[in-house]
């Protein structure tokens, strides 16, 4: 495949999943962070920029939070997901993902190698630890049975067909267990090979981004957290559509690499220096739950401070607070260090880097709670190391873009400007909100697309394509014809490799989830909608919620029950399609017979009252037409629409299709023909499946009348959006 072909297929792509001074008094925080943090990380790394190889130490210290006793700790080694063709992840992806598929040379590969396991007592634990497919493959629930959060994920091995050698979660028993609410300590040596850029992590030449490049201990739910019934470890091998999971804690990093590399990190820098040709680099991080870094000798550094007082775009700040229902100095911001790593090809790129950054840190902060970290790292990526583009870490996130889209006329192709927003977005749902991405991935993907979609919208005017001769694609157009051309086979809440096909973990996750809540934010209102989605993050911060946390706060704030949106939009795949079944608008012949009236008798022919012999017939009566329109719900979910009929002189009439009716007929005798009937013309139910089939233009008209033809015909009929977003579910459905 040629080059430009490989960088259409990376943009389609990314279009489709996109498609982010001190606090004031009294300003309202969010929960807070779990003290003391279930887990703390010390590690010391060493990077061969030569073979892309890090060697590391690891003190981890796990601290019990069940009242259980817990006899091994499990960890995930997300890295030998590439280490052959015979891992799940491999299985499952094909070798490809997001556009870009898995190298095939030696150097390609990645792993991760545990050298050694020590327990506090001296225990070499490294010969009793064993590898766990704890999901199986294929996974049970593949067949389409509904996976249950509360499903117990670890703990049991599950034979796995032969051809499936995956290494990605390791289990330690230990010499003790650890008591309910006690703490173990292990000293861990490994060695990470970084595989080619593929999937969110990588090299590419000098480029190195270190995601998922350490053993990293999984979550050890209690009973009664996200619905289990009894304590277990939630520790998933790594899928191919899934992201991760993990408890928060403190990390303290030391950082060697070549003297010639510019490094980027999550966290705060706390010191640097130097050892020969090499440079040291400290950090550390609180109350976050995973730590990446970078390293790339061509990155050209951009740092920038976010100033509430200076960068929070005019009304934002007002807006907010009246939809929030409380004082601009409640939701007050706090200061932002920036640190962008950026290419020199993609100089052009940098301000609008910055410009939707601070778009970010604005809205995020402002509508859910002041970001809570001192630093953001942005790092954008070589374009032959695209793999590592549109990913989130704690407080350290990648952009992308193609030299090309840069230029005329794709620069105003605002794909930038989603990513980082999309990506900023998950510091709170993900970064924050720590939702289990393996299990309930809505909560994490598909909350951060509405927030997307609305910011947006408020920053740009929802125009996410730009182009010469006044073509204009929104997000949200895009996400419907995605989620049109979807086979409806899967709701919402699925485990994330339990989808029948990448395709529609992607939609259910991301699309439907952003149109889901585009539709309960109209049912319910902007504002209750704004401050239920408020108490949520506020409840939530710095623990791992459910789909019923979610809908128990959404109910709570909004004092009504939800549990049919729930139950069909969430976890059933019922569909919401008004549309104009049929339309027709015809002349009445006029009277013909004899008619008895107050003057007697009078006999009409055509309209026309006949005289005796030879008088003057009398004047045709005024031409009436009848207007017969059925509109029909052809999807399961009951909710009602606006039903819209405009004649050719103008006149507009109005009406409300009930939720209850399976159809809607109209018949409408008017002096007027019809120009043309629209279920939902406003386009205020976001769920609606088809918008292909929700008006019906049958006559021409004048003035008024045909101006509102000519708009719904582009509306319904030529909309590039809707058939952008077509496209991209086909080339997802074949990438």
């Amino acid at each position: 495949m040629t080059h430009w072909k490989k960088a259409a297929r990376r943009l389609g792509f990314r279009i489709f999943l996109f498609s982010a001074g001190i606090c004031a008094a009294g300003t309202s925080p969010a929960a807070e962070p779990v003290a003391p943090p279930v887990v703390e990380y010390t590690l010391q790394a060493t990077l061969d920029g030569t073979t892309s190889t890090i060697d590391g130490q690891e003190k981890v210290l796990w601290r019990n939070p069940s009242g259980d006793a817990v006899r091994e700790l499990c960890f995930h080694l997300y890295l030998n997901a590439f280490k052959n063709n015979r891992s799940i992840f491999a299985r499952e992806s094909g070798g490809q993902l997001r556009g870009d598929r898995a190298g095939a040379k030696p150097d390609d590969w990645g792993w991760i190698d545990v050298v050694s396991t020590v327990s506090e007592q001296g225990f070499d634990l490294k010969p009793v630890a064993r590898f766990l497919q704890p999901d199986g493959y294929p996974f049970p629930a593949a067949a389409g049975k509904a996976a249950s959060p509360a499903r117990p994920a670890g703990g049991v091995a599950v034979q796995a067909v032969q051809a499936v050698q995956d290494e990605t979660v390791l289990v330690v028993p230990l010499p003790a267990p650890v008591p309910p609410h006690g703490q173990v300590t292990l000293s861990i040596g490994f060695r990470s090979k970084l595989p080619r850029v593929f999937a969110r992590t990588g090299y590419v030449r000098d480029f190195h981004l270190a995601g998922q490049w350490f053993p990293k201990i999984g979550v050890y739910e209690p009973a009664g957290m996200r619905g289990r019934e009894s304590g277990g470890w939630n520790c998933h091998s790594f899928h191919a559509n899934s992201e991760f999971y993990a408890d928060f804690g403190r990390y303290d990093v030391t950082l060697t690499v070549p003297e010639k590399y510019v490094v980027g990190a999550t966290g705060v820098r706390v010191s640097e220096g130097k050892t020969g040709d090499r440079a040291l680099y400290h950090y550390t991080a609180d109350n976050v739950h995973d730590f990446a870094w970078t390293a790339d000798p061509r990155f050209l550094v951009h740092e920038f401070r976010f100033d509430p007082a200076r960068d929070v775009p005019a009304g934002w700040s007002v807006r907010a607070a009246r939809e929030l229902g409380r004082s601009e100095a409640e939701i007050a911001l706090r200061p932002v260090s920036v640190r962008l790593l950026l290419q020199p090809e993609h100089r052009r790129a940098r301000d609008r880097y910055v410009r939707s950054t601070k778009e970010a840190i604005s809205f995020y902060g402002l509508w859910y709670g002041a970001y809570p970290y001192e630093t953001l790292t942005i790092v954008d990526p070589p374009e032959d190391g695209l793999g590592a583009a549109g990913m989130e870490y704690p407080t350290f996130i990648t952009g992308g873009v193609t030299s090309w889209l840069l230029r005329w006329p794709f620069a105003r192709v605002r794909l930038i400007e989603d990513v980082i927003i999309h990506e900023f977005g998950h510091q709170y749902w993900y970064g924050m909100v720590g939702s289990n991405e393996f299990e309930e991935s809505w909560l994490d993907e598909g909350i951060n697309t509405d927030s997307e979609y609305r910011l947006m919208e408020l920053a740009y005017g929802g125009r996410f394509v730009e182009l010469p001769g006044g073509l204009v694609a929104d997000l949200t157009s895009i996400a419907h014809g995605g989620y049109a051309a979807l086979p409806n086979l899967d709701p919402i809440r699925r485990f994330a490799f339990a989808f029948a096909s990448g395709a529609s973990y992607g939609v259910n996750s991301y699309m439907k989830t952003g149109l889901f809540l585009a539709q309960l934010r109209r049912d319910l209102g902007t504002e209750t909608f704004a401050r239920a989605m408020r108490a949520y993050f506020e409840q939530w911060s710095f623990r791992h919620p459910s789909t019923s946390d979610f809908f128990d706060v959404f109910e709570r704030v909004c004092r009504c029950d939800l549990s049919g949106y729930r139950r069909n939009l969430v976890e059933g795949t019922s569909r919401l399609d008004w549309s104009v079944v049929s339309a027709k608008s015809e002349a009445e012949p006029g009277d013909g017979g004899v008619f008895d009236g107050p003057k007697g008798r009078i006999t009409y022919e055509k309209g026309r009252p006949v005289h005796p012999k030879g008088a003057d017939r009398g004047p045709r009566q005024k031409e009436i037409f009848e207007t017969v329109v059925l509109f029909g719900n052809r999807g399961e979910w009951a909710h009602g629409a606006a039903a819209r009929l405009v004649f050719e002189d103008g006149t507009v009439l109005d009406r409300a299709l009930p939720a209850e009716a399976r159809w809607v007929r109209l018949r409408i005798r008017y002096k007027s023909k019809l120009a043309w009937a629209a279920a939902d013309p406003e386009r205020l139910n976001a769920w609606d499946w088809n918008r292909g089939n929700d008006s019906l233009v049958i006559g021409h008209g004048k003035g008024k009348a045909a101006t509102a033809g000519g708009r719904a015909t582009a509306k319904y009929f030529s909309e590039a959006a809707y058939l952008i977003g077509l496209f991209l579910q086909a080339v997802w459905t074949l990438a």
